[in-house]
């Protein structure tokens, strides 16, 4: 993720500060944020539960273990009425959408989430080729998806990095299709619109 876009999301930038290209990225990641606001845990996208349990099994460090083990065994009674709960639901939700950083580590120290792997499908019956293309590998479409049965259903899976990004996909090398199934969309200056895909880090 890009450093200005980060800073932005901890708060440290205002969204005036962003360039334009960051702007919209901005806006994609607090219309998201604003969603699961909105929606609560009845709004939850499906990988949240696993996302979720992931961060559940985390262990703690030996130096602590002995005290949370005590602290998670004390009886005790909570009393949450449905909205705290859905805020409470909310805001996790929230907390997973925001990038995590320290999956992996390059030389240097610098830390780099690592890729998502992300199936990508078109229904296209009457094309020969479908491709896809995207920020993610400069515009061009180097994966072509496969339509093994011939049901017109194209279908390609490519290792993503964390972040908001755009993509279209390009039916016999020329038409320029957006995703019709996307769940966010970008103008992209030229009187098309981007798909917009968020990807978050699973740590």
């Amino acid at each position: 993720m890009k450093p200005d876009l980060q800073a932005y999301l901890d708060g440290e930038l205002s969204l005036e500060e962003l360039s334009t290209e960051l702007k919209a990225e901005a806006a994609a990641w607090d219309g998201l944020a604003e969603d699961m606001k909105r929606d609560g845990a009845a709004g939850a996208p499906g990988w949240l539960e696993g996302a979720v349990m992931t961060e559940l099994a985390l262990k703690p460090s030996p130096a602590r273990r002995e005290t949370v083990l005590q602290w998670l065994l004390r009886a005790r009674t909570i009393q949450l009425s449905p909205l705290t709960g859905a805020l409470a639901a909310a805001a996790l939700a929230v907390v997973l959408f925001l990038p995590r950083s320290e999956q992996s580590v390059e030389p240097g120290g610098v830390s780099k989430p690592s890729p998502i792997l992300v199936e990508f499908k078109l229904e296209a019956p009457g094309a020969t080729t479908v491709g896809l293309a995207g920020d993610f590998n400069d515009w061009q479409a180097e994966l072509v998806l496969e339509d093994r049965d011939g049901d017109g259903i194209w279908t390609g899976r490519l290792a993503v990095e964390p972040g908001v990004h755009k993509y279209m996909f390009v039916i016999d090398g020329t038409e320029w299709v957006t995703d019709p199934d996307a769940q966010r969309y970008s103008d992209d200056g030229f009187g098309n619109r981007n798909a917009v895909l968020a990807v978050t880090p699973i740590t």
